[in-house]
């Protein structure tokens, strides 16, 4: 297993959960991270179990374990003194952000990219490993006979990261906490149109939804990252927020 690869970064009395996505790492939201940082807001962003890994040991991991790692990440920073607590999550961080809207009471998320319908189609889970396995320097046949031998944990996984996708779009009108709803017109995973259904049924006047028109599914880094930094700041900025001190 290789080392925690989360991190925080202490700057004010506001706190952000930062959530990175499906088979990434906390590197793919560090920039995002750190510009939410130099405004004031201390960051704490989880790195899920498995992600980072190798093929096998990420495969032993679930949506569940995941999700959990995300709700721990919470109360790590409700401990630490934050009681104020934003979500700003990335695809899958997108869709735990709204799971956690629609369970607990944090000060506002943030949604990215994040495809959450009851139309959920199948995800493709193994153009994800083949990307970690082109890591490890393994490719060619090799690689598609260890996605051969992997495949009942593939299926497993695609069928457990769907049904998690497809409650969180069930209960979605259960969110009445202030949202942004931010989505790339380019983005090559999902349909765009999604974040117009996370819009549509969400249960609060406080929510707004911005679309960035050259941007694709890694939305935090492509084109448009600094005009997307500015508007999630603009957005927390403009919340009521308490300023109470951090013991």
């Amino acid at each position: 297993m290789s080392a925690d690869r989360s991190f925080m970064i202490k700057a004010g009395n506001r706190a952000v959960l930062l959530l990175h996505g499906f088979a990434g790492t906390t590197e793919d939201v560090r920039s995002l991270g750190e510009h939410l940082a130099e405004n004031g807001y201390t960051v704490y962003a989880p790195n899920f179990r498995g992600h980072g890994d190798e093929s096998a040991l990420f495969l032993k991991t679930t949506p569940d374990m995941w999700y959990e790692d995300a709700v721990s990440g919470y109360t790590f920073l409700e401990k630490e003194g934050y009681h104020e607590i934003a979500i700003v999550g990335v695809a899958m961080g997108g869709v735990f952000a709204l799971r956690m809207a629609e369970s607990f009471s944090p000060k506002a998320i943030v949604p990215l990219c994040a495809n959450v319908n009851k139309k959920m189609r199948y995800i493709p889970v193994e153009k994800y490993l083949m990307k970690q396995l082109r890591k490890e320097g393994i490719s060619g046949d090799e690689a598609e006979a260890m996605l051969k031998s992997y495949e009942p944990e593939i299926d497993t996984m695609a069928n457990a990261r769907s049904d998690f996708y497809k409650q969180v779009a069930k209960d979605i009108e259960k969110i009445k906490v202030p949202t942004m709803i931010g989505q790339g017109c380019q983005d090559e995973e999902i349909e765009a149109d999604d974040a117009n259904y996370i819009f549509k049924h969400i249960h609060t006047p406080d929510k707004q939804l911005c679309f960035y028109q050259s941007s694709g599914h890694d939305i935090v880094n492509d084109g448009e990252k600094d005009i997307l930094e500015e508007d999630v700041v603009y957005f927390l900025d403009d919340l009521n927020w308490f300023e109470e001190e951090v013991i």
